[in-house]
């Protein structure tokens, strides 16, 4: 949904064949189903590694520079729709993104485990991977054909969740719930997309469509159009991603596609459908520990009370998504490796993926802390700003959920839809009656405690003891492997509470040099942390191209002056 407010993851040899060249140049993806298998095939030795992690690097860059400019655009956008829609209609449409969000839950599942079949078809057979995902894919595609009524009934019966002021937002609200209805079978190119780890192309189709959205809801806004602009922004996003999806397939993956729809027995129906719902549940669990507060904040305390619980959160929202991008990123190359890999070598990538995480959740932990202040006052005004308390939840709340996706992400991997489910939606429960008690006693304060409480009581506890018996650890031993990196971070958090308590930066110029001071501190405090383990094989052979890239750069400058 479109968001105005916030939109809200040792070196190896390099071989000079063919074969070498394809690994080494993984995103120039080859159009052949021969070719591309050739690209992916290797051991850890000769290459593989190479495309996995070049792979992941080139996802996650991408999805990084969308969220920068995502935050940038932000500082305009979200002003400017106060200024012309008012705080209001602009609350209303948060709550209504909000509620597109259940809408969502309606396809069971089947897109968000489409990327892991997709994954797991491509290593079962290393030859002809395009082939069996095109069977994957058809099979998917039918049953998403088959739910698109059900889809249709559950749009409609969003319409009394609306606000009892929405008369204005109805119409907007019915232009995009048909389109997504009419796009609903169409998003599962994107799924394939990931699955195959087109990440680069994912990447800037992402910063694409939605720039062309932006704009064009910008343009409508001045024409006066009202909330129909940002229902139109949303529209073309969508349209645009759906299509590019598709003649992305057709151009480079054109064996993916399936030439008819395959057979589908109810046997297998059953079978998708079984693995699949439990990711509904978990998603069902997500809406309600993070997509209700809005919705609660709103029933309770109006839709003008959403605006300043949304701009509070805005750089903790729109940050937070890096350390998301390293899992998605990493998700398909995870289950891959699963296919061809060993136990110990799926649980050293798991640990250097947990430590990949933390160290990007900390960085936007210590830099959103030390300026989230003065940020929005200099943004929307002191009237916006929810208080250094519901901060510090926000962060606190960021950081371990984090830690539990860096967990969640290796176990639904290794086929563990059920259990995560099953802990998902306990945490979901206890979060839902916590965040209406909670506002209800304490307000903004109490919607953003109510997700610590389900994390701690619940998805820590139970995720935690199954991901160490899955890696061949204890509890004791996964937690002390952190111990490193959470005594560094405290000190560099508390550097960043010291700054914004006692220095109070404001203007953007003063924030920008807090901002690189604590960000250069935590670089000097945590970097080494990269080097170590397993994490270091990755990072050293990356530092040392960069390194050298330099190098060459300022000889071929001294060069060209001489």
């Amino acid at each position: 949904m479109f968001d105005p407010v916030g939109s809200d993851m040792a070196a190896h040899p390099k071989r000079n064949t063919a074969a070498g060249d394809a690994r080494l140049h993984p995103l120039a993806r080859p159009s052949t189903s021969g070719e591309w298998a050739l690209a992916q095939r290797g051991g850890m030795v000769d290459g593989a590694t190479v495309t996995r992690s070049s792979r992941f690097l080139s996802g996650f860059s991408f999805g990084l520079a969308n969220q920068v400019l995502t935050l940038v655009v932000g500082l305009f956008l979200t002003p400017f729709l106060l200024r012309y829609l008012g705080q209001s209609d602009l609350g209303m449409w948060l709550v209504a993104s909000s509620l597109m969000g259940y809408l969502g839950l309606l396809d069971l599942g089947v897109a968000a485990l489409l990327p892991r079949e997709t994954a797991y078809a491509a290593g079962r057979n290393p030859e002809r991977p395009l082939p069996a995902v095109s069977e994957v894919f058809g099979q998917a595609l039918q049953i998403a054909l088959l739910q698109l009524p059900l889809v249709a009934v559950g749009a409609l019966m969003l319409l009394p969740l609306l606000p009892e002021s929405g008369e204005k937002l109805l119409y907007p609200f019915l232009m995009v719930l048909g389109t997504f209805v009419l796009l609903f079978p169409l998003r599962l190119f994107q799924a394939v997309l990931s699955g195959l780890q087109d990440l680069r192309f994912l990447g800037i189709l992402q910063t694409v469509s939605w720039a062309a959205g932006t704009i064009a809801s910008i343009s409508l806004v001045l024409a006066n159009a009202g909330l129909f602009a940002v229902a139109a922004g949303w529209m073309v996003t969508q349209v645009l991603s759906a299509l590019a999806c598709l003649w992305r397939l057709r151009t480079a993956y054109p064996d993916a596609l399936p030439r008819k729809l395959p057979k589908l027995s109810m046997e297998g129906i059953r079978s998708w459908l079984s693995r699949s719902l439990w990711i509904t549940v978990s998603n069902v669990a997500q809406l309600l520990r993070l997509g209700t507060d809005v919705v609660i904040i709103g029933k309770l305390l109006g839709p003008e009370a959403v605006v300043p619980f949304t701009c509070t959160a805005k750089l903790v929202s729109v940050l937070s998504n890096a350390p998301q991008l390293v899992l998605a990123s990493a998700q398909p190359a995870l289950a891959e490796l699963r296919m061809s890999s060993n136990k110990e070598r799926i649980t050293e990538v798991a640990s250097a993926l947990e430590r990949l995480t933390l160290f990007v959740s900390g960085a936007v932990f210590c830099g959103v802390l030390s300026i989230n202040e003065g940020f929005v006052l200099e943004w929307v005004g002191t009237e916006q700003y929810g208080g250094l308390g519901l901060t510090l939840l926000f962060l606190a709340s960021m950081l371990l959920r984090h830690f539990c996706l860096s967990v969640n992400t290796c176990l639904f991997c290794f086929g563990h839809e059920r259990r995560l489910a099953l802990t998902a939606v306990t945490d979901g429960v206890v979060t839902l009656v916590a965040m209406w008690t909670g506002v209800y006693l304490a307000g903004w304060q109490g919607a953003a405690l109510a997700p610590i409480i389900g994390i701690c009581t619940v998805s820590l506890p139970m995720n935690l003891s199954l991901f160490a018996k899955d890696t061949g650890r204890t509890v004791g031993q996964v937690l002390r492997n952190l111990l490193p990196w959470a005594i560094r971070c405290a000190a560099v958090a508390a550097l960043a509470l010291g700054i914004t308590m006692g220095l109070a930066p404001r203007g953007f110029p003063l924030l920008t040099l807090a901002g690189a001071v604590v960000g250069g501190v935590y670089l000097l405090v945590m970097g080494p942390l990269l080097f170590q383990g397993t994490l270091g094989t990755y990072v050293r052979p990356r530092v040392e191209a960069l390194r050298a890239r330099f190098v060459s750069a300022r000889g071929g400058g001294r060069l060209g002056t001489g």
